[in-house]
């Protein structure tokens, strides 16, 4: 459906490290100034995890930017949050956590993407296609409601629990013992 004059906004949520991610928070404050979207966006900085937490909770739809990211515990978080999560195609989220990917050539095709527990984007036009099918087809629709539901069973191959019993597992196992 049509997305005109509908309520979305976009948060961004991080921890400002230096000047230079202070200056880029400025650049990304201009830049929506300029596109006329400042009331639509909101910056959200070096906040306590609770405060995450409170935002994973409210939202639909989560981006994950960093090129080559080794694991991306961010990525894991919003898909254990129930979030519809596009990742950069590279990295920990391509190689470890969003396996089986939502294909952006063929989103009509629900039995292809059945099993999908994310997006995968690496150039700023996929990330906006992700995001328009995602927003298009509605967060509460049943694809989507699917992704949600995988990426959040997905996630849980990342608890502590299963981290415990495989390292017994490893351990018990091992020649260590004998």
């Amino acid at each position: 459906g049509e997305m005109k004059n509908s309520n979305v906004n976009l948060i961004l949520i991080g921890s400002c490290r230096g000047n230079d991610d202070y200056e880029r928070v400025d650049q990304l404050k201009g830049l929506a100034k300029e596109l006329g979207i400042q009331d639509h966006v909101a910056f959200v900085l070096n906040q306590p995890y609770s405060v995450l937490q409170d935002y994973l909770g409210k939202a639909s739809l989560g981006i994950h930017t960093m090129w080559n990211e080794h694991f991306g515990i961010g990525v894991v978080e919003m898909m254990a949050a129930g979030l519809v999560t596009v990742a950069h195609d590279s990295g920990g989220p391509k190689s470890d956590i969003i396996t089986n990917p939502w294909d952006l050539k063929a989103p009509h095709k629900s039995s292809s993407n059945s099993n999908a527990t994310g997006l995968l984007a690496s150039q700023k036009e996929e990330y906006a296609t992700a995001m328009y099918e995602v927003l298009k087809k509605g967060p509460l629709s049943e694809d989507m409601l699917k992704v949600r539901e995988n990426g959040r069973k997905a996630s849980k191959r990342f608890s502590d629990e299963v981290f415990m019993d495989s390292f017994k597992e490893v351990f018990l196992s091992s020649s260590l013992l004998k």
